[in-house]
C-alpha cells in the first residue's frame, strides 16, 4: 500500500472562506494604522484628568468613561494585529505591527496608571460617597470596590508609572519566545500507525496531535 504524505499548508494555501474575516474589525491595514494614531492622540489627552479625581464624583466618572472608551479601541486594535500574527507568525510585517502595537499599549498603561493611584489616595469612604451621588459610577462599582481592596499594597504614583512604562521590556522575553516558537522552529515529520508521514509544528501538536488516541503520535 502506498504511504500518504500529508503536506503542511501555508497561510496562502488556505481557502479564503476558511480564514478569519477581519473586515468587521478593520477593512484594511491602513485603517488599522489610522486607528493607532487616534489611540495615540487619546492617550495624550488623559493629562487633563490628572490631579482632578479628588474634586468630585463627576470628575471621576468622566475619567473612567474616557478610559473605558480608550480601552475598547485598544482591545479592538489588539485583536486585529494579534489574529494577523497568529495566522502567520513568519510574516515580518505581522511581527513589526505587533511590536508597534505593544509599544503603544505600554504607553497607554503608563499614561493611565495615575487613575488607580489617585483613587487609592482618596480618604476612606470617599468612593462610597461618590457612588451614592453619581449614578454614572454604578457601572464601575465592582471595579472600584475591588480596587479599594488593594489599597494597603499600593505604591507611590511615580513608582506605579515607572513600572507600567517598563511593561514592554518585561514582556519582551515571552514575545521573543512566541515569535521563535511560531516562526523559527522546524521539526521532523512523524509517522502514524499506517506509516503515513505527517508534518509537525506547534500548532499541529496543540490542535491535533495532543489529542490523538495514538500514544506514539501524541
Amino acid at each position: 500500500m502506498k504511504k500518504m504524505i500529508e503536506k503542511r499548508i501555508t497561510r496562502s494555501d488556505v481557502p479564503v472562506e476558511l480564514t478569519w474575516n477581519l473586515d468587521d474589525l478593520f477593512s484594511s491595514e491602513e485603517a488599522w494604522e489610522a486607528e493607532l494614531k487616534v489611540i495615540d492622540q487619546e492617550i495624550g489627552q488623559f493629562n487633563r484628568f490628572k490631579g482632578t479625581l479628588h474634586t468630585g464624583a463627576k470628575a471621576l466618572v468622566d475619567c473612567l468613561c474616557a478610559q473605558e472608551q480608550l480601552l475598547m479601541r485598544i482591545i479592538k486594535a489588539f485583536t486585529f494585529v494579534s489574529l494577523k500574527q497568529s495566522a502567520d507568525g513568519t510574516d515580518p510585517i505581522n511581527q513589526a505591527n505587533l511590536a508597534r502595537f505593544s509599544a503603544l499599549r505600554t504607553k497607554s498603561i503608563a499614561a493611565l496608571s495615575f487613575i488607580d493611584s489617585e483613587i487609592l489616595a482618596l480618604e476612606d469612604g470617599i468612593i462610597e460617597t461618590f457612588l451614592e451621588r453619581e449614578p454614572g459610577l454604578e457601572d464601575f462599582r465592582k471595579n472600584l470596590l475591588e480596587l479599594l481592596e488593594k489599597k494597603k499594597h499600593k505604591l507611590s504614583p511615580e513608582t506605579e508609572e515607572a513600572l507600567a512604562a517598563l511593561g514592554e521590556l518585561q514582556g519582551a522575553p515571552y514575545q521573543i519566545y512566541q515569535m521563535s516558537k511560531l516562526a523559527d522552529m522546524d521539526f521532523s515529520p512523524i509517522h502514524d500507525a499506517a506509516g503515513n508521514e505527517m508534518p509537525v509544528s506547534f500548532a499541529l501538536f496543540e490542535n491535533r496531535y495532543e489529542f490523538s488516541a495514538d500514544t506514539d503520535v501524541r
